[in-house]
């Protein structure tokens, strides 16, 4: 739900100066692929992906229980990514991509060299975007990201009460969550700045999903622009019943069973969209299938192999989107996947 739409459409803006004849050309490029890929039933790939995500730390600061990086089972040789490494990732998408996400897996402020490393992709003329737990967002810090150039911000707040944000949110507090949102508006104020957007995401699970009406009142009086609802995910199902919502609107399973996930609720096409649009980068500089690949289970290159066409356009790569057309529900990965 949009809270301020002027914000809204100067980041709108924002996105389409990252935009050149190229970097559109490749974009439908890679829809027509797409089309082709679900109406034949066959890989069909002509474009190269428009948005890159380069996990910039793999280490967090809370253990959220259905989290990967919360569990500890994630896999790294590098817990963060350093400057060089990203801009080489980046050069190597440049022509086509222009969107950035600044993370993966991990929390992305705990990586100091943050602000350089969105420098170096605003100079790549990328949209960048981080998503935070928000608990490292003090004066200091929100004055460093709107002056990066940052262009989205997305700020977990899983809760709107102490008590149910720490139902989820192991570690973390509440209130320096909701202060880390105003400092950050304040800091756009003071230094006369548009960016970063100000997303507002609330995971919904069932110790908050009857706070959600009230969730725009307490992200307006914050100063957010934008506010997110997401379905909750699980891999554990001795945790279904404690974590999904009970209302069937905010929850991404079929629910046959009491308090166990049976599937996701809705049909999908033979092509996942995020095969041919996105490209993930662990923080070790190991590319990915997707975001769903977190520990990672299907690594796609070497460590620090950044020739994007041999990666991006590779048997292997091909392989994978044929393996998840013809069968993705016997695709690990794919089985917590909504789109």
């Amino acid at each position: 739900m949009i809270l301020r739409y002027r914000f809204f459409i100067i980041d709108l803006l924002r996105l389409a100066g990252s935009l050149n004849f190229s970097r559109v050309f490749n974009y439908l490029r890679m829809r027509w692929g797409l089309l082709l890929s679900n109406i034949t039933g066959k890989v069909k790939v002509y474009g190269g992906p428009f948005s890159v995500s380069t996990e910039v730390a793999s280490v967090c600061n809370l253990r959220c229980p259905e989290c990967r990086v919360g569990q500890g089972l994630t896999r790294r040789s590098r817990p963060f990514m350093d400057r060089q490494t990203l801009k080489t990732i980046l050069d190597a998408h440049r022509k086509h991509a222009f969107y950035a996400n600044l993370y993966f897996q991990g929390e992305p402020m705990l990586n100091v060299q943050l602000a350089e490393l969105i420098g170096i992709a605003k100079k790549k003329r990328y949209y960048t975007s981080i998503s935070t737990n928000g608990q490292f967002l003090n004066q200091e810090s929100c004055a460093s990201l709107v002056n990066s150039g940052l262009d989205r911000i997305i700020i977990s707040l899983d809760g709107l009460s102490e008590k149910s944000y720490l139902q989820y949110r192991k570690g973390g507090s509440f209130q320096r969550v909701l202060k880390g949102i105003e400092f950050l508006n304040l800091a756009r104020k003071t230094l006369k700045k548009n960016n970063p957007l100000i997303v507002i995401q609330v995971l919904v699970n069932r110790h908050n999903e009857e706070e959600i009406p009230a969730v725009r009142n307490l992200a307006g009086k914050l100063g957010a622009d934008l506010v997110q609802l997401k379905s909750m995910q699980v891999y554990n199902k001795e945790n279904a019943g404690e974590l999904l919502p009970q209302n069937s609107k905010y929850n991404r399973y079929q629910r046959k069973e009491k308090n166990r996930q049976n599937g996701l609720k809705s049909g999908r096409k033979k092509a996942c969209y995020r095969l041919w649009s996105h490209a993930v980068y662990t923080s070790d500089a190991i590319l990915v299938p997707c975001c769903y690949d977190k520990l990672p289970e299907f690594p796609l290159s070497e460590e620090g192999s950044f020739v994007e066409r041999e990666n991006w356009f590779s048997p292997e790569m091909y392989a994978f989107r044929e393996r998840v057309m013809q069968r993705r529900e016997k695709t690990g990965i794919c089985c917590n996947c909504a789109l």
